[in-house]
């Protein structure tokens, strides 16, 4: 009986292997499409491109040519999402754009001069919860399906919650999906080998954080979007890639996670935070295959791409939740990265990892933080100016008008100084780079927002385009 027994487990075990490593390839969460399109010997009108039911709009530029001090705008249909470049490029995509419609636009130099560009094709992104996959992830799921958004979390287990904000929805090459998460207080996050080996990938790569819903089931939150930027370490065997991400003050807030590099143990408790299936972020926490009713390690330790590189569990996961971090419950650090699917599910060990990447990291095993040390927001009094504002290029300071102050309509505007400071304004929520109610879009330290009266804070944001100094921000009544 023992010996059938152990032959019944070892079948198991080759059966979810196999099915493991057929879900290898990546889930598909966008439609190419062709649209050849070349700007050059035409007139300087903007160019709109649509496609009826989009999530978001990702455009491949065959060439870009941008003569010095001019630009290419992409601005969404509602113009709440703006990117703005100023070099040359070939063979490029710019970052996504939501929603079903882009507006392109060439905009000229001091000199008059404009660029030109030649498109091939853009990617139209599925609507969430709509992805083809190209492996079976019907095997992740393992018995009822308990993943649930992390809002409807929010009662039951606040904590959890909490350190899931780390954790963000990669865009690769505009149309495949995998998830990865911040590790340690530096610019260095994991993701999986087989979503991102090379570093070509990495920079046709977007990281979303908190693509989520604000309230269970409800409105999507909103994104904050970087581009991957230096591949640092990848291994095809362990399955991880650690890679760093342009624009990292962005996503700063967000928090990181730490990492355990203790053997996990039959039992622990654990929970995955992650984007499967291109849907807003989840937890698994709960799993109808355990007498506790939780996620815990159901195989201590067990074979994946290398001899006992991985660790085993029931915990709910499906396409696309590839690199998202297996976090023991007892600590919330990530004990192992998910990176198989098969009932049981797999995830490499960190023990593993965990040499090789240690000189990342001063060889000291990063402890988490969700509540990173960021400065006050500091409040601006309407018709109280803040003077001698200083920055260098890329960093960005926010300040807020309380809703108390805005019963009169206010004109926000910096002046003064040197160098090249911009403006961004929002109600309500903190302004993005890509996110706002008014960017002026003015070469200098001149520029203003007239902003209604409202009922809410007002957040400012200042950043620098150039190194600037001697910069004048107020909210004067109007």
């Amino acid at each position: 009986m023992i010996h059938i027994l152990r032959n019944v487990i070892l079948a198991s075990s080759l059966c979810s292997a196999s099915v493991a490593y057929a879900q290898v390839e990546l889930p598909v969460i966008a439609d190419q499409i062709p649209f050849a399109y070349t700007s050059a010997f035409k007139a300087i009108a903007p160019l709109e491109i649509k496609h009826p039911g989009a999530q978001f709009i990702k455009i491949h530029f065959k060439t870009l040519i941008l003569p010095a001090g001019s630009s290419i705008r992409l601005t969404s249909k509602e113009g709440t999402e703006v990117l703005e470049y100023t070099q040359s490029q070939e063979n490029w995509f710019a970052q996504s754009i939501f929603g079903e419609q882009v507006t392109v636009e060439l905009l000229p130099n001091q000199a008059g001069e404009v660029g030109e560009f030649d498109i091939d094709y853009f990617t139209a992104g599925h609507q969430a919860g709509v992805t083809a996959s190209r492996g079976d992830s019907t095997f992740s799921t393992c018995g009822i399906n308990e993943r649930k958004d992390v809002a409807c979390w929010q009662e039951s287990h606040a904590d959890k919650v909490a350190w899931s904000s780390p954790v963000a929805r990669l865009l690769i090459d505009g149309r495949s999906l995998c998830t990865a998460w911040r590790v340690g207080p530096d610019n260095t996050l994991f993701t999986n080998n087989h979503c991102v080996s090379t570093a070509s990938e990495l920079k046709n790569t977007e990281v979303w954080f908190n693509y989520q819903r604000s309230s269970c089931n409800g409105s999507l939150a909103t994104t904050v979007k970087v581009m991957g930027s230096e591949l640092l370490r990848t291994d095809y065997t362990l399955d991880y890639t650690l890679f760093s991400v342009d624009d990292f003050a962005k996503i700063a807030a967000f928090g990181y996670l730490g990492l355990d590099a203790n053997e996990p143990v039959y039992g622990d408790g654990i929970y995955i935070p992650q984007h499967g299936a291109g849907n807003p972020k989840e937890l698994a926490i709960e799993s109808d295959q355990n007498g506790s009713g939780l996620c815990q390690i159901d195989i201590a330790s067990t074979n994946g791409r290398g001899t006992n590189t991985d660790t085993g569990y029931f915990c709910d996961t499906i396409g696309g939740s590839s690199g998202s971090p297996v976090l023991n419950a007892a600590n919330n650090k990530a004990i192992a990265l998910h990176h198989f699917g098969g009932c049981e599910n797999q995830g490499v060990k960190i023990s593993r990892i965990w040499p090789q990447v240690a000189t990342y990291f001063n060889n000291t095993l990063p402890e988490g933080s969700i509540d990173p040390t960021t400065p006050t927001i500091e409040e601006l009094i309407p018709d109280s100016a803040i003077t001698d504002l200083a920055l260098n290029k890329g960093e960005e300071k926010m300040f807020v008008v309380k809703a108390e102050n805005r019963l009169p309509a206010l004109t926000v505007a910096i002046q003064f100084g040197a160098g090249d400071a911009d403006l961004y304004v929002r109600s309500g929520e903190k302004p993005t780079t890509s996110v706002y109610d008014c960017r002026p879009f003015r070469s200098g330290n001149n520029e203003s927002c007239s902003v209604p009266a409202a009922g809410k804070d007002l957040y400012i944001m200042v950043r620098a385009y150039s190194n600037f100094s001697g910069v004048m921000l107020n909210a004067s009544k109007q």
